[in-house]
């Protein structure tokens, strides 16, 4: 156990001594690339790991894991535990920071995440370790942004299953939703979570002269009504939404925001979007849902089993627009976060004030 909670210790920088720091990378962002970030703010990177296998849908499964079950549930690379004993800097990506980790590294002040999300990081620990947490806001709010409306289109107007018929030879224009398919100016759309990835979706949609709702707890509501977005409790978002969109977080072991009795309340036309994450909908009862037509559809890029599999139940659906967790796979997201994560280094390390510090402000998608 380290020492209590009260003021942290910084990191002693000079320049004939840069902190120690060790770098953990994996197949979704690779070491290489977060170290060669790392290069401008002069640190003294002694180890560049990988966690993981190679195979990004491994990778999945294990990221999936984590987030749903915190640090404990998968192992950091073998070389960490003797790599961490002199780190003053540990910077990550997915790889998991587990309390036993940080009490083999007794000279670590600051643990670094490359994400938003910090389900990978015990951050209990690292609080009784005064140590100072930096995880990566905005990374992915242009490429999940851009993905949620893609899907949104994709699924509304039958693109990728027209697609798909074409490639098998048909000329397909008959689908399940043709008696109603919307267009989408006028239509309302729901946005759940008002962060900087539900906000950036609410600005795209301003051009599509869409009616636009947002649900989330944490955003007072004077917010939304700055960019012309109406606030709404969760049930008449669902009751009034067109499309319902989700950009929130699940917290560690709470149920599903929408369940069957949520998804009973949206309209037989409404579809869902979901490129947050999985928990969020109890899956048997959007499948229940879609199956019996309770709603038009539903697009999902984030999946309760990763990867799904071919004998998954949502697999072969006409209802449904599926993606294997692509949203934030750009090229532009990838060299993005280590890039934001190594300029809150150099804050934190010259005295500054970080701006995305773990409960140190910042915004929490």
């Amino acid at each position: 156990m380290g020492p209590g909670r009260g003021a942290r210790q910084g990191v002693v920088v000079t320049p004939d001594s840069p902190p120690r720091t060790v770098v953990v990378g994996d197949a979704l962002l690779p070491a290489t690339v977060i170290a060669t970030a790392l290069e401008p703010v002069g640190l003294d990177v002694t180890a560049s790991l990988s966690w993981g296998p190679a195979d990004q849908a491994e990778v999945d499964r294990m990221a999936l894991r984590l987030e749903r079950e915190g640090p404990g549930a998968e192992s950091p690379p073998e070389e960490l535990w003797e790599a961490v004993a002199d780190a003053e800097v540990l910077v990550v990506h997915y790889c998991p920071v587990d309390r036993r980790l940080l009490e083999a590294a007794p000279r670590l002040r600051i643990l670094g995440t490359c994400r938003a999300g910090t389900e990978n990081l015990d951050v209990e620990a690292a609080r009784d370790r005064r140590l100072t947490v930096l995880h990566v806001v905005g990374r992915t709010t242009e490429a999940v942004s851009d993905f949620a409306i893609g899907l949104l289109l994709a699924e509304a107007r039958n693109i990728a299953r027209a697609h798909d018929g074409l490639m098998d030879g048909r000329w397909d224009k008959a689908f399940v939703t043709s008696a109603f398919t919307p267009e989408l100016r006028g239509r309302t759309i729901g946005i759940v979570g008002f962060g900087e990835i539900g906000r950036a979706v609410a600005r795209k949609l301003e051009g599509f002269r869409m009616n636009r709702l947002a649900y989330d707890p944490f955003v007072p509501d004077e917010l939304m009504r700055d960019l012309d977005v109406e606030p709404a409790g969760l049930d008449v978002l669902l009751r009034r939404s067109d499309f319902v969109t989700l950009h929130a977080r699940g917290g560690e072991g709470e149920p599903p925001l929408l369940g069957a009795e949520e998804l009973a309340s949206m309209k037989p036309t409404a579809f869902l979007i979901n490129t947050a994450r999985s928990s969020l909908v109890d899956t048997d009862a959007l499948i229940e849902a879609l199956r019996k037509r309770r709603i038009a559809g539903a697009a999902l890029d984030v999946h309760d089993r990763e990867p799904m599999g071919p004998d998954h139940p949502l697999v072969g659906l006409d209802n449904v627009t599926i993606t294997p967790h692509l949203a934030s796979s750009t090229l532009d997201c990838t060299e993005k976060s280590p890039r934001i994560l190594a300029e809150d280094l150099r804050r934190v390390l010259t005295g500054e004030p970080a701006r995305y510090e773990v409960d140190g402000g910042g915004d929490r998608s």
